[in-house]
């Protein structure tokens, strides 16, 4: 009987659906303030670094980093401009990738 099964194959030309993207305003709601920690290190960039080229004060920064408040939905389109990464990377619930500390050059203040 089981002769009629065969594994299921793509057809050819056709591509898996892609999930739709997710917006500035659904990652504002979830936004995973250790992303930014992340990604602003990444980038080689100090909280008051990010804040000039992303056009927020210092003390946004800071109190997005510790998750005092979170930033809006344009403030979510311009961190992820400025630090080159898709707006989804700051969204709660996707995977952790952990820094190793000696991979990072940390100097000066403001961090």
């Amino acid at each position: 009987m089981t002769d009629n099964i065969r594994p299921f194959r793509s057809l050819p030309g056709r591509r898996k659906p892609t999930p739709p993207a997710v917006t500035a305003v659904e990652v504002a709601a979830e936004f995973e303030p250790y992303r930014l920690v992340q990604a602003r290190h990444l980038a080689g960039l100090r909280r008051a670094e990010l804040a000039e080229q992303a056009g927020v004060a210092p003390w946004q920064i800071v109190q997005w980093e510790s998750h005092v408040t979170g930033p809006k939905a344009y403030e979510v389109e311009r961190l992820a401009d400025v630090l080159g990464v898709p707006v989804g990377f700051f969204k709660r619930g996707r995977p952790m990738a952990f820094l190793d500390a000696s991979s990072v050059f940390i100097c000066g203040e403001g961090l």
